[in-house]
């Protein structure tokens, strides 16, 4: 039997009636009449309306409910018409295999990532730095200081030229108690190493030897499109240099993630292997996929 539209609009108001009331939609199952089947799929009057939000117009739920009901439809038929037309379905299958089965392992082995990444101790990550810091050098220099921007018209312009070109600490504490209120930006790593790059990247102005500006600066500044730009800089270390622990080790931590996660890999594949061939599920032939060679 179809819904009418006079059916469509009592079935929502009375389901939507006994949800608000805190019922579960599991009482209202017996309500629930089929409209339309396609195949071996069947879409129900309750499928539908517990899509349909609550708070809608009747006029907004029965324009919800032919829309979800028409793409159901809709994707159903299609989908079976072309399999049935497409003459290489498959292929089709295989590759939707595979995008699901890579789908599993990738999800599990960003799971593996996680844990490796968190029993990788402080300790390791010192040892490997001592044995490898010769190797672990800068590409580019790193600095130490402050950045910032403001407009040119802007009152406190030319403290906060001084506090920056002097730098200490009380000067630190103006610029963040007053300056901060002016500034469109401002980054404070004196007691943090950033990378050249980082930095001059927020700056519109071409640094062509960054190794001997950093070298030579302390204080620079620069206007554009209305705004002024002042650096400084209270510390570097220039390219070539070994890289300081406190910048190694995140990507120490990284290489350690990286190197735990394949052992675990392994050890997992081959606990799998072993286990599918006591299990008969695994067959090895006249290749032995443990060992990784053809069996003699």
């Amino acid at each position: 039997m179809k819904l009418t539209l006079i059916k469509i609009i009592l079935f929502i108001t009375l389901s939507l009636a006994v949800w608000s009331c805190g019922k579960d939609k599991s009482e209202i199952s017996a309500d629930s009449e089929a409209l339309v089947t396609v195949g071996d799929s069947t879409l129900t009057s309750r499928q539908v309306l517990e899509k349909i939000p609550f708070g809608l117009t009747a006029e907004d739920s029965i324009a919800m409910f032919r829309q979800i009901a028409d793409e159901w439809v809709r994707e159903l038929v299609l989908t079976d018409f072309a399999t049935k037309n497409l003459p290489d379905m498959e292929r089709i299958d295989r590759l939707v295999n595979e995008y699901r089965n890579n789908l599993i392992i990738t999800s599990y082995l960003q799971s593996m990532t996680e844990v490796a990444a968190a029993d990788i101790s402080e300790n390791k990550v010192k040892q490997y730095y001592e044995a490898n810091k010769n190797n672990m050098v800068l590409e580019e220099p790193i600095v130490k200081g402050a950045f910032l921007k403001v407009s040119e018209a802007d009152p406190q312009a030319d403290n906060l030229r001084k506090w920056m070109s002097d730098f200490t600490d009380r000067s630190i504490d103006k610029i963040e108690e007053a300056g901060l209120k002016h500034a469109s930006t401002y980054k404070y790593f004196k007691d943090q190493w950033q990378f050249w790059s980082e930095i001059t990247q927020q700056i519109p102005y071409r640094f062509f030897d960054a190794d001997a500006f950093v070298r030579s600066a302390v204080n620079f500044e620069t206007t554009d499109a209305g705004s002024i730009y002042l650096l400084h800089i209270s510390d570097y270390i220039l390219s070539g240099s070994e890289m300081p622990y406190e910048l190694a080790r995140i990507k120490i931590r990284e290489i350690l993630a990286a190197q735990e996660l394949s052992k675990r890999k392994e050890k997992l594949i081959t606990d799998i292997y072993k286990q599918q061939i006591k299990e008969g599920r695994l067959i090895p032939h006249a290749y032995d996929p443990i060992r990784h060679q053809m069996v003699e």
